[in-house]
């Protein structure tokens, strides 16, 4: 789609975007055509609304069980185009108007384990490089600071 790649090379020129970005956008992009193709409905610009955007977005979550953070990134992409579309007078209407991002889901953190704790000061302990004290301390100071602050609640 000729449109579609005036959008990208726009990103890549004037919003400067990754190569891995413009990827993910150009992918994300197609696959809303591709939607309303398979629902029989018209992919002109003039004819998109919230409403097909809507049901576009509930088939990915329903039929396809993607992660809130997956469907951000698509939904983000054709928030995109649309504001490129209207800006460069491609249509006048948002399409996107109304249509909101679900939140993220948190990312569970990561702890290291009593080995990896144990590794790393053994590391410490044997460093003898340029910043072999400072980085001893400041692991020590730290490990001593969240072993006060746990007991003491």
């Amino acid at each position: 789609m000729i449109l579609e790649d005036d959008f990208l090379r726009y990103l890549q020129v004037e919003k400067n975007y990754s190569h891995n970005t413009l990827k993910s956008y150009a992918f994300n992009l197609q696959l809303y055509p591709a939607f309303l193709t398979k629902h029989d409905r018209s992919i002109l610009l003039a004819d998109l609304s919230p409403a097909t955007t809507r049901r576009f977005i509930q088939e990915q979550v329903m039929q396809y069980q993607i992660k809130p953070r997956t469907l951000q990134c698509r939904i983000s992409a054709l928030k995109s185009f649309c504001e490129y579309c209207v800006k460069e007078n491609y249509m006048n209407h948002n399409f996107m108007l109304g249509v909101q991002a679900p939140k993220s889901d948190k990312k569970i953190p990561v702890y290291m384990t009593l080995q990896e704790l144990k590794q790393l000061f053994t590391y410490l302990e044997n460093d003898t490089g340029k910043f072999a004290t400072r980085n001893h301390v400041l692991v020590a100071s730290f490990a001593a600071y969240l072993c006060n602050a746990i007991t003491s609640k």
